[in-house]
């Protein structure tokens, strides 16, 4: 090549390529600041000025911001905000966007990443949820950029609902035909936020209105085969648009309330469109529209009922308020009621809604409802069911405190048969609570017990007749007559073990002086209720002194019966034989050898077994 063209072709190359792209190109980020910083330390204000100078607006601007001081308050409270240039962010956002479509992509591999087979004998499936979270993970980071992205153009992208439309096609078509997404691509918060405002966006770059953003999400759902936005985030959204949009939206819906496109959405109390119309009524509308809205969906969400009740008992309208109590009431016991309908006198609310779920204390709209009636029928002269509503009251605050339950009961008047009504209603409760069970009861035909010691302890608090001395009689009784043999026992079994374990409560507190007795055959299934304190505290008081030795002694006489045999070990593992046996031998060694011989006689080839035993020192 001449040498004048040979240094023509080094001068173009020079020029395509930049010192700065060679800069990029040889050093690292970190060598790159230090050498900004060491520019800008020798640079006079006049040559910062003079190459700034050659830049774009934006990148000029970024800049200034990031050397010049802040001087006013105001510019001290926004200096922790870090500049940022409107080409490094589109950059930004084009990578978001790479991140993303990878996603989508790899969701529609036959063998992308969200293809799971947990075992070789299982069924793969595709794993929604890591899927959601991946998309979550980059929808946070660019939920901040969604603005800028928009009205700077930095994509060409139709936005998220486009995006995630055309991923469940790519999906469906790529993973195996044989395969569903069996629990939906249910958005989360972030996402679908990002989706949300950038519909938002487009909606006002066309000069349209927030009923119009309501009318187009509405119409992504329905094009959406198995995808569905976060509910909280879609409420959120539209609660925190201006009060002008907000009223749009709620006369735009209130106008197509019949329409076949909002109808079943308004009407149902699930949807986040009915939570948002509602939220909107009662913020703009007047108490008496909102009101009759809320009335109407009682039976569906029967808490609706509550506003309605209070607004008429502040408006004296007691026999319009029981008519919404019952409406209430109905909606609240859909499905629980037997053949007689729950009134205040015939059991306790607190049972038949289920009421052990819950945690004492709880249950305070139920507690509310409670309320709002006894104040309706106690304004009407109906001093029996009120007082009958107090008892109820108090079981929703007081229901695993026998003391309270009991003092209930006797103080509060109220003829005899709601009395025992609704003392008959707790007992029942309380016992069928506290019935012990094993498993394996739902799987044989072992002796049930109807009548047992809680219920004589309740009955001997209760009945002034019986007290004391009665109930140590009938204990006793039963345990002189207690089988020794497990099949003959039954699930009197399960009786004696929650005696012996309130009775260890009781007189160790868990420091019992047999912990592998403890241990294995009494903690190993825990009985725990929430009333368990009470009864305790009435088993101490009411028990025989040498409650505990009779126990005890059925035990010694009798646990070598209950030592899991040998041969019905599954697997060779005879972890479980060997603890009973050291149980059996801390509480009655003399039966522990008897035992021990039988198993050496019968047993000398498990190997495995005699492991076990030398592993807990039985040996």
């Amino acid at each position: 090549m001449p040498k004048k063209s040979q240094s023509n072709s080094q001068g173009n190359l020079k020029q395509e390529t930049s010192v700065g792209s060679r800069i990029l190109e040889a050093l690292t980020e970190g060598e790159i600041s230090q050498l900004l910083d060491s520019l800008f330390v020798v640079l006079s204000d006049e040559q910062q000025e003079t190459a700034f100078a050659q830049l774009q607006a934006n990148t000029r601007e970024t800049l200034t911001q990031i050397i010049t001081p802040p001087q006013t308050v105001e510019q001290v409270k926004t200096s922790n905000i870090r500049p940022t240039s409107n080409a490094k962010l589109a950059q930004t956002w084009s990578q978001l966007w790479e991140q993303w479509n990878q996603i989508i992509w790899q969701a529609s591999q036959e063998e992308g990443k969200y293809i799971v087979q947990e075992a070789s004998w299982e069924e793969p499936y595709f794993d929604d949820c890591t899927f959601v979270e991946d998309l979550e993970v980059v929808a946070q980071q660019m939920k901040p950029l969604v603005k800028t992205a928009f009205e700077n153009g930095f994509s060409n992208d139709d936005g998220f609902a486009a995006s995630l439309l055309s991923a469940e096609s790519e999906i469906s078509n790529g993973i195996p035909d044989w395969m569903e997404i069996a629990n939906g691509i249910n958005l989360e918060g972030a996402t679908t936020s990002c989706l949300l405002e950038w519909e938002w966006l487009l909606v006002q770059s066309q000069r349209q209105d927030g009923f119009k953003l309501a009318q187009k999400i509405r119409e992504w759902s329905e094009e959406f085969t198995d995808t569905s936005l976060n509910d909280e985030a879609v409420i959120d959204f539209f609660s925190n648009l201006s009060d002008v949009q907000k009223k749009i939206i709620l006369d735009g819906m209130t106008a197509n309330r019949e329409s076949k496109e909002w109808k079943s959405e308004l009407e149902n109390t699930y949807s986040y469109w009915h939570i948002i119309y509602m939220e909107l009524m009662q913020e703009f509308a007047t108490p008496e529209i909102y009101l009759n809205n809320l009335r109407a969906t009682i039976s569906q969400q029967w808490q609706n009922g509550l506003p309605v009740i209070e607004d008429l008992l502040g408006k004296q309208e007691y026999r319009e308020s029981l008519t919404v109590i019952q409406e209430t009431l109905d909606a609240l016991l859909k499905n629980k009621q037997d053949q007689n309908p729950w009134t205040p006198e015939n059991s306790l609310l607190f049972v038949v809604v289920g009421g052990f779920s819950y945690a004492a204390g709880n249950g305070e709209e139920h507690k509310t409802l409670l309320r709002y009636y006894q104040q309706a029928v106690r304004e009407l002269g109906e001093i029996e069911r009120a007082n009958a509503l107090e008892i109820q009251h108090i079981a929703f605050e007081y229901c695993y405190d026998w003391s309270s339950m009991l003092k209930a009961f006797a103080e509060i008047p109220v003829s005899k048969d709601t009395q025992k009504s609704l003392f008959t209603s707790w007992r029942e409760s309380i016992i069928k609570r506290s019935t012990p069970y094993r498993y394996s009861d739902f799987y044989t035909t072992s002796k049930t017990v109807d009548n047992w010691w809680l219920h004589w302890l309740l009955d001997s608090i209760t009945t002034e007749a019986k007290g004391h001395t009665w109930f140590r009689q009938r204990i006793i009784e039963w345990l002189e007559k207690l089988p020794g043999d497990p099949a003959q026992l039954g699930r009197e079994y399960n009786v004696i073990h929650l005696l012996t374990r309130d009775l260890t409560q009781i007189k160790y507190q868990e420091k019992s002086p047999l912990p592998k007795f403890y241990e294995v055959v009494i903690q190993a299934n825990q009985l725990s209720t929430p009333d368990e304190i009470s009864r305790r505290t009435y088993l101490q008081e009411y028990a025989p002194p040498d409650l505990w030795e009779r126990v005890l002694a059925y035990w010694q006489a009798n646990l070598h019966n209950f030592v899991p045999l040998p041969e019905a070990s599954k697997s060779s593992d005879y972890t479980k034989n060997a603890q009973w046996m050291s149980a059996l031998k801390e509480l009655a060694p003399q039966n522990y050898h008897s035992l021990l011989s039988q198993w050496k006689a019968q047993h000398k080839r498990r190997s495995n077994l005699w492991k076990a035993m030398r592993d807990l020192g039985l040996m």
